[in-house]
């Protein structure tokens, strides 16, 4: 047994509680022995809240845009889910990497991680949702990593989008940034640096989407629309080593809770994965048209669990137990450094944290999962032979 797996056992039997106390199971910050990878930033599009693969990745003609990034990435078909039917669970287990927690991240996360190991300011990490109602991170310590490891200094700006652009438009810049990014270290020249960006944004009326599939008028899926909108002027502006976009529009899959109505939730499902799949086209071509943002940017999709693979009488989609498209996810990696090809093997959904963080040659102590180095154009570093997590 080599020492990562055995500080990471001995982390798996000591159970959350310990692991709180303080000492990471492995040092954390950039390895000693690191690569150099072309990769500077990293745009992880959590297309979530239950998004099953059938929609985003086995459809090309539904997600064209998805399809492309396939076409020049790598992709992982098989990435298990567990907990599908709690969502508070299944985020911050995918966030995070560690399955000791509930609905809040009582673990650091890859923002977190690489803040911490970089030590910079923190409008160089991103959380973005589009509503605050799904358990998604607010500036509230109740969604941040509650880890003493990793305090304010590590905490990344946390942005959502209709608290700020839709559909109340009434404050002054300077009235959002003082109300709605307290607690995040920003520096005073920070905090006028978000304001200009903010009035800017509004200029760029972000809410005139010019869709040809439009967003279901109404929340959260409003919200979905303008988070996804944000991204190229975060980048733009702040260049961001890495920004998590959560979306939570998937769940009208839904529908009417077992009654049936003129619109199913597989319509409206179907509708969001839709509108995502143009407005990600957006992002891609954004960043393939850059000149600094083309060379050195990444784009990964992974959502915290799919959806059932049955369309129930109702015109419901749900999530469940026992639906292999529920259960076994997609990844997919586009970038500078990643192969081009795809891993039909299993993998778990606590894999990604460490795999996405070591892009920036940081570790992740706390993440039960491993890094898949396979995915990567060149061998970066020894790694141990890559096992399934599992409870036992």
């Amino acid at each position: 047994m080599n020492r990562r797996d055995f500080f990471k056992q001995a982390g798996v039997a000591a159970g959350s509680t310990m692991a709180l106390k303080g000492a990471p199971l492995i040092g954390a910050g950039p390895q000693t022995s690191s690569y150099n990878f072309q990769t500077k930033h990293v745009i992880w599009i959590m297309n979530g809240n239950g998004s099953r693969k059938k929609e985003w990745y086995e459809s090309p003609n539904l997600s064209p845009n998805y399809a492309r990034l396939v076409k020049e990435g790598f992709v992982y078909e098989e990435s298990h889910n567990e907990t599908v039917s709690n969502h508070g669970h299944s985020w911050t287990e995918t966030i995070t990497g560690n399955r000791h927690q509930n609905s809040t991240p009582l673990y650091p996360t890859p923002l977190h991680y690489i803040r911490k190991a970089y030590n910079d300011e923190s409008t160089k990490y991103w959380f973005v949702n589009g509503v605050s109602y799904y358990r998604q991170w607010r500036y509230s310590t109740k969604y941040f990593t509650t880890h003493p490891d990793y305090g304010e200094n590590t905490r990344p700006v946390s942005l959502t989008a209709t608290h700020i652009y839709w559909p109340d438009m009434k404050r002054t810049p300077s009235q959002i940034v003082a109300e709605e990014f307290p607690d995040m270290g920003l520096t005073p020249a920070e905090k006028k640096r978000m304001e200009e960006f903010v009035d800017a944004t509004y200029k760029a009326k972000l809410w005139d989407f010019n869709l040809r599939n439009a967003p279901i008028p109404r929340d959260p899926f409003i919200g979905d629309a303008l988070g996804l909108a944000l991204i190229p002027h975060i980048l733009k502006e702040f260049k961001p080593r890495m920004m998590i976009y959560q979306q939570v529009g998937h769940d009208t899959g839904h529908g009417n809770g077992g009654y049936l109505r003129q619109q199913t939730g597989y319509f409206e499902y179907e509708k969001v994965c839709k509108t995502t799949d143009e407005q990600v086209g957006r992002i891609i071509d954004f960043v393939k048209n850059d000149p600094y943002f083309s060379r050195n940017t990444a784009i990964v999709i992974r959502p915290e669990f799919g959806r059932d693979d049955e369309v129930n009488l109702y015109g419901e989609v749900n999530h469940s137990d026992g639906y292999n498209q529920c259960v076994r996810s997609a990844e997919i990696w586009w970038g500078p450094d990643f192969r081009v090809g795809v891993d039909k093997g299993l993998k778990n959904r606590m894999d990604f944290v460490p795999s996405i963080t070591k892009l920036f040659n940081v570790d992740t102590p706390y993440a039960f999962g491993m890094v898949h180095p396979e995915m990567f154009k060149t061998p970066v570093g020894r790694f141990p032979e890559y096992k399934v997590w599992t409870e036992s």
